[in-house]
C-alpha cells in the first residue's frame, strides 16, 4: 500500500522545533504486516529529528498511528518464534534481574510478548504471567504452543486492565515501537500497584556503537518509531511519575546461524556464506551471547 504519514510533535517535551538527523530516502509503498513484524529490519526510511528543548530522537514524519497498530495486529512471524530457546535463555537472565529488584514474587505483565517466550519464563519462575500482544497470529501461537492462558491479543490500553494490578511490567524491545510512549508508561503507571516496577529495553542510540555506525548503525529500522538514550528515557519515565533506579548493558542470546542470517540486509552475499559455514561446521544452533548497543533501565512507581 502507499503509506500515509502524519507529523508529529516531541512525545518527550510536546515541541514541534527540531533538527534532521538523517534525512529521508524515497518511499513508493509498504507492506505494514511484512515491516512491523516481531523479527521487522527493514532498513529506515523515514527522517529521523531531533528536538531542539529537550534532545529526543525520532522519525518525523511517520506513518499514521493507527496503520502501524494495523501493521503488528496482521504480522505473522515464524521467524522469531523459531528462535524460542535463545529467546527463553535471555529471557531467564531477565528474570534473575527482576528477582534481584522485586523479590516477591506476583503478577507480572509482559507488553509486546510476541510469541509469549517472556511470560513463560516468568511462570516457570514461579509468577503468575501475563501478556498482552498485538499480533493475532502471536498469540495463537503462544496459546498453543507455550500453554500460555493469560494472554490477551491487542494494544496494552484495549486490554483494559485494572488499576493497581501487577507487581511488576516489563517491556522487552517494544517502547521504541509504539506510537505514543509517554501515553504507554502512563498506562503502565495506572495498572502498576503502588510501588511496582517497570522494565524497559531499548536500542541506546547514545551509545558508542551507534555513534560509530552511524546511518548504518542496525537499529535504525522503520518500525522503530523513537530512538531513546539513558537521559531522554530518564526523563520520559519521571514524567510519568516513576523513579528510575536501574541502568545496565543489555545483552541477548540467539542461535549463530540466526545471528547470521539477520546480517543479510547489510550483505546477502556474506550472509549466505556464514550460514552455510556454521551449518556446516555444526555450530547454526549454538545459542551465543551478543551485545548490539542496548540498554536497560528499571524504574518503580512512585
Amino acid at each position: 500500500m502507499k503509506p500515509v504519514f502524519e507529523e508529529v510533535n516531541c512525545n518527550l517535551c510536546g515541541q514541534n522545533d527540531y533538527t534532521i538527523i538523517y534525512k529521508a530516502k524515497p518511499i513508493e509503498d509498504i507492506d505494514l504486516a511484512k515491516v512491523y513484524s516481531a523479527s521487522g529490519h527493514d532498513f529506515l526510511k523515514e527522517q529521523v529529528v531531533k528536538c531542539k528543548n529537550c534532545g529526543f530522537m525520532y522519525i518525523n514524519p511517520r506513518i499514521k498511528g493507527d496503520l502501524v497498530v494495523k501493521g503488528y495486529s496482521d504480522a505473522v512471524d515464524p521467524d522469531h518464534v523459531s528462535q524460542g530457546d535463545g529467546r527463553m535463555a535471555t529471557f531467564k537472565d531477565g528474570m534473575k534481574i527482576i528477582s534481584k529488584l522485586y523479590p516477591n514474587k506476583g503478577k507480572l505483565l509482559d507488553v509486546g510478548s510476541a510469541g509469549g517466550f517472556f511470560v513463560k519464563a516468568a511462570e516457570e519462575e514461579g509468577w503468575e504471567g501475563y501478556g498482552v500482544e498485538p499480533s493475532k497470529w502471536m498469540v495463537d501461537w503462544g496459546k498453543k504452543n507455550l500453554g500460555l492462558k493469560n494472554f490477551k491479543s491487542g494494544t496494552l490500553e484495549s486490554a483494559k486492565y485494572p488499576d493497581n494490578y501487577f507487581d511488576v511490567v516489563t517491556l522487552w524491545d517494544v517502547l521504541e515501537h509504539v506510537p505514543d510512549p509517554s501515553a504507554t508508561l502512563r498506562e503502565v503507571n495506572r495498572i502498576l500497584k503502588p510501588g511496582g516496577l517497570v522494565v524497559i529495553n531499548y536500542p541506546n542510540i547514545g551509545s558508542k556503537l551507534a555513534k560509530m555506525a552511524g546511518r548504518k548503525w542496525w537499529f535504525l529500522l522503520s518500525i522503530h518509531l523513537y530512538y531513546f538514550t539513558p537521559e531522554t528515557i530518564s526523563k520520559m519515565l519521571e514524567k510519568e511519575k516513576f523513579t528510575p533506579f536501574y541502568y545496565k548493558r543489555h545483552w541477548q542470546k540467539l542461535a549463530l546461524g540466526y545471528l547470521f542470517y539477520r546480517v543479510e540486509p547489510y550483505s546477502k552475499g556474506l550472509s549466505k556464506i556464514l550460514v552455510k559455514a556454521a551449518s556446516k561446521l555444526g555450530l547454526a544452533e549454538k545459542q551465543v551471547s551478543y551485545y548490539a548497543s542496548q540498554a536497560l533501565v528499571a524504574a518503580r512507581k512512585q
